[in-house]
């Protein structure tokens, strides 16, 4: 899998590469799997513009209140600091900036500064302090700077996610859907929509880029088989970043790409996907599914809530109860009991079995 380094190349990704675990790489099915689980489920069902408000405050200079998204205690190294010698203070963010405060000291970084995002990799300056971190890349006074704010896991991903959806929500972008399903290019226009992150998806909201059913369309992150940034000729001389996306969308292999204005933008949006990826990718590498399992698992993708699954498989309904269950033990569904929907690690086996025979 391709994606954007930060200085907007592509990268080979593959298995473990770039994103350590805390704890020296052991296997993440299991407890942090399932916490890791429970965290996004409650991440995917929070609301952009209200639940994510704890409280407001106003800032220091008394302007308006802002809502506050995030408020927790960390240990951190805060902008560029060359000793190294982390502090223990309070993480504070709302949807315009990003504060580090200790009793002494405050760091201001303002979400609109924000070029990288890098979560996981802990630098060897500070991996005797820290087990798991995000390192925000910002510009300052036109300096590059960095702040690393390390903790325990749960903690760390909640806040990362909620720091990309506030770099990126709202922004702006170009979209092409379909460019190519399969290998045929299609005349698809380009045109405007807003972005919006879920866990679960990229949605393109408040413009005319609709998916096959007519709805808004979105990138199912977990049918996510390959991602590139390209180089393309673009207006007055110019050349653009192209993020090209191949995903698998109703058992076809589907490529969308998506532009916008500001590489910054462009190189984080490559940093979600590809973090959400390893994510997904991290929680099954350890699951066998076997040959009934699976295709329990391509019965729920590929019919409607009232279709008999057991008629539809041959089964009697204990033997699908067993299989049932043991998916849901492995995660890959939401529940053990009828109805149920595939979660983000079921959609990616299955997915991936459609790529497999559309290859």
């Amino acid at each position: 899998m391709t994606t954007a380094n930060s200085d907007g190349g592509p990268r080979r990704h593959g298995g473990d590469d770039g994103q350590q675990a805390g704890g020296g790489g052991r296997s993440e099915h299991g407890d942090v799997a399932q916490g890791r689980s429970d965290l996004l489920e409650a991440y995917r069902q929070r609301d952009a513009r209200t639940d994510d408000a704890a409280s407001t405050r106003s800032d220091d200079s008394g302007d308006v209140d802002e809502s506050i998204v995030v408020d927790f205690i960390a240990n951190f190294v805060a902008g560029g600091s060359t000793a190294f010698d982390p502090v223990k203070g309070r993480v504070l963010m709302s949807e315009r900036r990003l504060v580090l405060a200790t009793s002494d000291t405050k760091t201001t970084v303002p979400i609109a500064s924000i070029f990288d995002i890098a979560v996981g990799q802990v630098p060897p300056e500070v991996e005797e302090f820290f087990d798991y971190t995000v390192m925000v890349g910002y510009v300052e006074n036109n300096h590059r700077k960095t702040t690393v704010i390390g903790g325990d896991r749960e903690t760390i991903e909640k806040f990362s996610l909620l720091l990309f959806r506030a770099v990126l929500n709202g922004s702006v972008a170009l979209v092409t859907h379909p460019a190519k399903v399969g290998g045929r290019v299609m005349d698809t226009p380009q045109r405007k929509s807003g972005l919006h992150l879920d866990y679960e998806s990229v949605r393109f909201t408040g413009g005319d880029v609709a998916g096959s059913g007519g709805e808004p369309a979105s990138i199912d992150l977990a049918s996510v088989v390959f991602f590139e940034v390209i180089e393309r000729a673009g207006s007055a001389g110019k050349t653009d970043l192209v993020l090209s996306v191949q995903h698998v969308d109703d058992g076809q292999t589907v490529t969308s790409e998506i532009t916008m204005a500001s590489q910054r933008k462009m190189n984080i949006l490559g940093r979600y996907l590809r973090l959400i990826y390893h994510w997904i990718k991290s929680d099954v590498r350890d699951i066998d599914v076997g040959e009934h399992e699976l295709e329990v698992l391509v019965g729920l993708y590929s019919t409607d809530e009232g279709i008999d699954l057991a008629d539809l498989l041959d089964v009697d309904e204990t033997q699908l109860d067993v299989r049932l269950e043991s998916l849901h033990e492995d995660g890959l569904i939401t529940d053990a009991e009828r109805p149920v929907e595939l979660t983000p690690q079921g959609r990616f086996i299955v997915n991936e079995e459609f790529e497999d025979v559309n290859v």
